[in-house]
Order: C-alpha cells, then sequence, then structure tokens
C-alpha cells in the first residue's frame, strides 16, 4: 500500500495535478474510502489514523471523492482499493463547520484535485495544506462515523 501510495503521488507530479477552479458547495456529498480494520475491531470500524496525511509523500489533505460525479461503488473499484473496504460520507458543509474540542473551528476546507485520470477527487484541507491537527483528525473521524450509524439504523 506504501508504495502504492507513493507511485500515485509521483505520478500526480508528474502529470501536474493542480487544485482546480472549481468551488464545491457545502450541500455536495463527498466520500472516504475506509480499508478493513484489524480481526480484534468491530467491523466496520473507523479511527482517526483514516484521517491523518501521510506525510511521507507529502499528502496536501485527506483524500475523498465527490458523489456528484463517480459513485460509491467506483470508488471502491479504483486501483489500489483494498478489497473489504467500505465508503463513508459526509457533506462538504458540515466538513466545513467541524470545531476542536474547545469550540474553536477548524477551518477545514474541501478542494477539488480532480483531473482527467482521476474524476472527482478531492482533499480535505487544514488552513496549511499538508499539515492536519490532531483535532481535525479527530473530528473528521467523529463525523464520518456517524455516516455508517445512520445508514446501519435505516
Amino acid at each position: 500500500l506504501a508504495i502504492f501510495r507513493r507511485l500515485n503521488s509521483f505520478w500526480n507530479w508528474c502529470r501536474g495535478a493542480k487544485l482546480s477552479q472549481q468551488q464545491i458547495g457545502d450541500d455536495e456529498k463527498v466520500c472516504r474510502r475506509i480499508p478493513p480494520s484489524e480481526q480484534w475491531f468491530e467491523p466496520p470500524n473507523i479511527t482517526s489514523a483514516n484521517f491523518k496525511l501521510d506525510t511521507r509523500i507529502n499528502e496536501q489533505g485527506v483524500s475523498v471523492y465527490r458523489l456528484s460525479v463517480v459513485t460509491a461503488e467506483q470508488v471502491l473499484k479504483k486501483p489500489g482499493a483494498i478489497p473489504g473496504s467500505f465508503i463513508v460520507a459526509a457533506t462538504v458543509g458540515q466538513i466545513r463547520l467541524l470545531k476542536n474540542g474547545q469550540g474553536d473551528p477548524l477551518n477545514l476546507d474541501v478542494v477539488a484535485v480532480d483531473d482527467a485520470y482521476n474524476p472527482g477527487h478531492s482533499e480535505i484541507r487544514g488552513p496549511t495544506p499538508g499539515k492536519l491537527s490532531n483535532a481535525a483528525s479527530r473530528s473528521l473521524q467523529r463525523l464520518f462515523q456517524q455516516s455508517l450509524t445512520s445508514s446501519e439504523s435505516t
């Protein structure tokens, strides 16, 4: 998986993947692919580690996909998807409104970084691209965990 991420990051750099000029509305839904958890966790399980940046490959934000562009099934079939992975979702507005434990805004945003090779790809970024606080990772984990809880109860 680490090798794939490095190759993917290098490939994006070679192709010159840049931020799109598209503005993403608050009501738009984005999803994240979560790999299956270890056997000792009750599946499906999401941890804050699922929302941390891999600084070894210079990630600028947490990778998500716009559900207005691709389906959850398409995201699960993308190259590098681990069998048994599942999808969690939230609206862009919910992400932008997240606060830390003291009630201060985290100032997260969702930016489009898609291109012809990866339509619908976006990133959740903090105020400084390439850095995401532990509070932001925990808040994202709680938000996206709610999508599992609400889908299980329906």
